[in-house]
């Protein structure tokens, strides 16, 4: 692009290649650096025209600067691109097109080569192709911005520009948000670009709550929809995820210009459905909002009505009970304090403690103490007695423990395979053995603790616990639980 005139006498351009006295001159920016370029005057039309045999853009410029004159002033330009709906003509050189795409290699040089020489190029729009090749010609990756992005991708993939394909790809990775989350999953879908679909599918499983209730999420193809929803890592509340895929199904029936119902929904939805998790629902949240509609048949609304209300946790196939993400329990914190000092030995001894709450909840496991060192392993077993001793469920797990900045600096998590229903007044014993490192523990334990509207009661189980842990002192610092009803 010409920026700025000049009128510049003999002294001010005094070597070889600077044009001579009251010249009209103008400087060009090529690839950062501005040379000198004459021109001269066309008195009938009072226009400038640059003197393409003059030597002066070629001197001491890069071959990018030169590559790039000639496109921009279409010197000795030998192939025309008609781009877009309206067939709008751009030229360019072919021996750069080949040097830099192997898809524009074969177009011109192998053995079906195009004998035409303008090329119709439909589903790229002219300014696109424009930042195309700028890229090309000068390697100018300022062309990449959320504005062009896609499109350029879309290119890049099309002509095999690798190298401009990792740039957009390494953009759209550096600024996912809530705004454009949605569009690069599906893009990404569409472009089978898997490690980029994997980064926004952890963005939208970070922030699912939001996401979740943004329109955008209604224009996701099933695919997408199926793997959001379907994950454990997905930190959102049930209700939030089943009204999500409501909304999804009432959006694709539209699309599909067919009567928005509950059978249509219901067969939209698919295996979509069962990735919501009803069994973690509230009872009346189940009754209320799910029950009245038919996207679920009378069979499995029956089943989970079983399921709901009663205080065991046996499976309700097809539907998952396994909770999602940590983050959505509640933490009941018995200890006041920490001893900060691996001393608690772990050497396959039982520690227990034993607890009542005031309205029932789901459990869904405990936090442990680990070792002052960072992904030291565990073997740990953990069971779950109801006050007549009978067993309600056993896991076992081997643990390398990380820091967790959710539960706290030295807790890890240990679940069960689902959540355990808890009954008000009843009293429950934690049993964990432990094999591995000595561990932190806790000081200063609480016989009350009082979490949202739920309180919890502790006392100690000298029959269980042989590791010395008790009301007062110990492990099993921490029970991990949401609401019931």
């Amino acid at each position: 692009m010409i920026d700025q005139k000049y009128n510049k006498s003999h002294t001010e351009c005094n070597n070889n290649n600077n044009p001579g006295p009251e010249s009209n001159i103008y400087f060009i920016s090529l690839s950062k650096k501005k040379i000198y370029i004459d021109m001269e005057v066309d008195e009938e039309n009072q226009q400038q025209c640059p003197l393409l045999d003059s030597n002066v853009w070629r001197t001491r410029s890069t071959v990018f600067s030169c590559n790039n004159f000639m496109l921009q002033n279409k010197v000795a330009c030998d192939i025309t691109f008609a781009l877009g709906s309206e067939g709008q003509e751009v030229v360019a050189h072919k021996y750069v097109l080949i040097s830099r795409s192997p898809v524009f290699y074969a177009m011109f040089c192998g053995p079906v080569a195009e004998s035409s020489n303008v090329i119709s190029v439909p589903d790229i729009e002219p300014d696109v192709f424009q930042f195309l090749l700028s890229y090309l010609y000068c390697d100018d990756d300022s062309v990449v911005d959320s504005e062009s992005v896609m499109a350029l991708l879309y290119a890049a993939k099309k002509y095999s520009i690798y190298s401009l394909e990792d740039i957009c790809k390494q953009f759209l990775k550096d600024n996912i948000n809530f705004d454009n989350a949605c569009l690069i999953l599906e893009q990404s879908h569409a472009f089978d670009e898997k490690d980029l679909y994997e980064e926004c599918l952890k963005f939208i499983w970070k922030n699912g709550e939001e996401i979740l209730e943004m329109n955008c999420i209604k224009d996701l193809c099933e695919k997408c929809m199926q793997d959001i929803v379907a994950s454990d890592a997905l930190n959102a509340d049930e209700k939030i995820v089943y009204e999500c895929v409501v909304s999804w199904s009432e959006n694709q029936c539209m699309k599909k210009k067919i009567e928005v119902n509950d059978q249509n929904q219901r067969e939209i939805l698919s295996n979509i459905l069962y990735h919501v998790r009803f069994p973690l629902m509230p009872l009346s949240y189940f009754a209320d909002h799910v029950s009245e509609k038919q996207i679920l048949s009378p069979e499995e609304k029956l089943n989970l009505y079983k399921y709901l209300c009663q205080s065991r946790s046996d499976a309700v196939t097809p539907f998952i009970s396994r909770y999602r993400s940590k983050k959505t329990c509640l933490h009941c914190k018995r200890f006041k304090g920490m001893v900060d000092s691996s001393d608690w030995v772990q050497k396959g001894k039982k520690d227990a403690v034993s607890f009542s709450c005031s309205v029932p909840i789901l459990m869904h496991g405990v936090c442990m103490y680990r070792s002052g060192l960072t992904g030291a392993p565990y073997d740990i077993r953990l069971e779950l007695y109801d006050e007549s001793d009978n067993q309600l469920t056993c896991v076992h797990r081997t643990e390398d423990t990380i820091e967790s900045s959710v539960e706290g600096r030295f807790l890890f998590p240990v679940l069960f395979d689902q959540p355990l229903k808890i009954l008000s007044c009843s009293y429950y014993t934690i049993v964990v053995k432990m094999i591995g490192p000595k561990s932190f523990y806790g000081e200063r334990g609480r016989k009350k603790v009082v979490c949202g509207n739920v309180t919890f009661e502790f006392i100690s189980a000298p029959n269980k616990s042989t590791n010395s842990t008790n009301v007062f002192t110990g492990q099993i610092p921490v029970i991990l639980f949401s609401p019931w009803l």
